[in-house]
């Protein structure tokens, strides 16, 4: 009977491969028949459509089932490039885009507003349709995203949510406590919070003033850049933010909104000022296709997102991971091949990460400086976040470009673990161990470090401090003396991290690319083709892989999209947990979250 059932299960298991394949097969080859159809289709008037309440991706979708593409989302390299081109096109009358709550972090809508303001200068209008902004919630950056356009509509029974921001940390200790448990952390210096919320009964006092001054700095750009799109004062916009959340017809008399409507008021209003043009969003725009003028040349476009980890492509998790992550085999692979390929006249890397690993971190910092050393030139782009393991990777480049908003630096150290012998003494579990060496087991959880174990472990993030600060001195041309200024672990504003020398100019992706031209001796109406590194996966080639991991279901279809937005949902927060709680040393920054 054993024997029988074993059958029964490889048959039902080798049934389910075979229907998820034809499933996900299907629909990459309807997807693919539909692109090619429009670009045999190419309307002579076209209106630019956005959905900025969809997330901007940095890089590729992730991994396990989000790698396959059941829900897609824009990236920001083709944003830049489709903006770019519409600006320039004539084809192309006006831009139009809808938002309600846009997840966007603050610098990548500083990189949109960007877009957005240079779009204009070629005198085509730009709409944004809003049902609400943030519905009676504070939504003052999604507010700061709209108020880059034009003409902006909101529905007259919404709000606009310009209500300020604000940041909030819970701390775990005196919980912990309770079930006798302890965040056993170690760091350097006094502003590397990472741990705090498992040490710490409260904010601590460096923590508090870092976060003052990264918000204070937040809030002014916020409140600039409404003032200057607006033409209010920075008083007023103030003022409207003091008495937020505001009603429709508030926001309207106080110059935020320019017009009351339905969606179909607003669509009717744009088609009768853009008279016979076709809708067409970021992708089906790019399907179309173009021809490049010129000289032309090519870069590297490397993207550097999510925590930074030890390993290579075969180490992504397996099916059920969507997670993205910086893997240094595969980040290192990828600056390597880029500057020994002679087609690549030089390296542009997009980094949006909190950090991660200290020595996987360091395997990718030695290959970036080996390119610089082979003179090909290495330009950093920095998206909503280049802290600690982020900024580490950053740094040796020729030239760094942060957003205004980008959290920047934290440049020190923690390490630690969760200790949960307290809470199995109290549940009467006990336990045994056969060990040999004083520090067998130095990171295991039941038992908290000894006084000989923490002696050791201060030398090793003493040195990690010292050869991130010293890395960064090299990089930054600057001494000792002048990064111990700028590091301790803090966390600065691009803005901010400009004063300090942390990065060279402040600007997008687009910004970058446009020194990049300048660098390779380009004219502003060369070409310049972005080539990624590694290259991208196919549809096909992901679906595949996914079944490389051990945890495939068997036939589990009608889950498939569940399970990816599952992925989708809970990856940052496992991300959190796994990145400061992992044996080793580590350059990990503590997300900030505004509200």
């Amino acid at each position: 009977m054993r024997t029988v059932g074993k059958i029964l299960l490889g048959i039902l298991a080798s049934l389910g491969l075979l229907v998820i394949v034809t499933f996900v097969g299907g629909l990459y080859v309807v997807s693919s028949f539909k692109g090619d159809d429009k670009k045999a289709t190419a309307p002579d008037k076209i209106v630019l459509t956005l959905n900025l309440d969809e997330q901007i991706t940095e890089g590729r979708a992730g991994s396990g089932f989000a790698s396959l593409g059941l829900k897609s989302h824009p990236k920001m390299q083709d944003m830049v490039i489709a903006l770019r081109r519409a600006k320039d096109d004539p084809r192309v009358v006006a831009l139009r885009a809808t938002m309600s709550a846009s997840p966007m972090g603050l610098a990548q809508m500083q990189d949109l507003r960007d877009l957005i303001a240079d779009f204009e200068t070629s005198g085509k209008q730009t709409y944004l349709f809003s049902e609400t902004i943030g519905e009676t919630v504070g939504a003052m950056s999604t507010y700061y995203l709209a108020s880059a356009f034009d003409n902006i509509w909101v529905q007259p029974s919404g709000t606009v949510g310009v209500a300020g921001i604000g940041t909030e940390e819970l701390f775990f200790k005196d919980f912990l406590d309770r079930f006798g448990i302890k965040g056993a952390f170690l760091q350097r210096k006094e502003y590397k919070s990472a741990g705090e919320a498992v040490t710490n009964s409260s904010m601590s006092p460096a923590n508090r003033e870092a976060m003052t001054a990264l918000l204070g700095s937040w809030f002014e750009q916020m409140v600039g850049g409404i003032a200057e799109s607006r033409k209010l004062t920075p008083d007023a916009v103030k003022t409207l933010v003091d008495r937020g959340p505001l009603m429709a017809t508030e926001a309207r008399d106080g110059g935020l909104v320019d017009s009351l409507g339905y969606r179909d008021e607003f669509d009717a209003a744009v088609k009768a000022r853009a008279a016979g043009a076709s809708d067409l969003t970021i992708g089906e725009y790019l399907d179309l296709g173009f021809s490049s003028k010129g000289t032309s040349k090519k870069i590297a476009m490397i993207n550097a997102v999510g925590t930074i980890v030890r390993g290579d492509e075969s180490d992504d998790g397996g099916l059920f991971n969507s997670s993205v992550g910086v893997r240094s085999g595969v980040m290192a692979k990828a600056v390597r091949d880029a500057f020994e390929d002679d087609d690549i006249a030089a390296i542009l890397i997009r980094v949006d990460s909190p950090g991660g690993s200290y020595v996987a971190s360091d395997t990718i910092w030695r290959e970036i400086v080996k390119a610089k050393d082979r003179k090909k030139p290495v330009i950093v782009s920095m998206g909503n976040v280049a802290a600690s393991g982020g900024y580490f990777i950053a740094m040796p480049a020729d030239r760094i470009f942060a957003q205004p908003a980008t959290i920047t630096g934290s440049i020190g150290v923690v390490m630690g673990k969760i200790v949960i012998g307290g809470a199995l003494e109290k549940l009467d579990i006990n336990w045994e161990r056969v060990t040999f060496g004083e520090s067998a087991g130095i990171f295991n959880s039941t038992t908290d470090f000894s006084p000989q174990q923490l002696a050791r472990l201060n030398q090793m993030i003493d040195a990690t401090y010292l050869d991130f600060t010293s890395k960064a001195a090299q990089g930054r041309g600057k001494s000792l003396e002048e990064i111990e200024k700028v590091a301790k672990g803090r966390v600065w504003s691009g803005q901010d991290a400009l004063a300090g020398g942390l990065v060279d100019e402040l600007g997008g992706l687009s910004k970058a690319i446009d020194y990049t031209k300048t660098r390779l001796g380009l004219q502003a109406n060369d070409a310049l083709e972005l080539v990624s590194f590694p290259k991208p996966e196919g549809r096909f080639a992901a679906l595949l892989r996914t079944f490389e991991g051990p945890d495939f279901p068997l036939g589990v279809v009608s889950g498939l999209q569940t399970i990816a937005r599952l992925g989708e949902i809970l990856a940052p927060v496992l991300n959190e947990v796994d990145a400061a709680n992992r044996p080793g040393t580590q350059l990990y920054a503590e997300p900030v979250r505004v509200k």
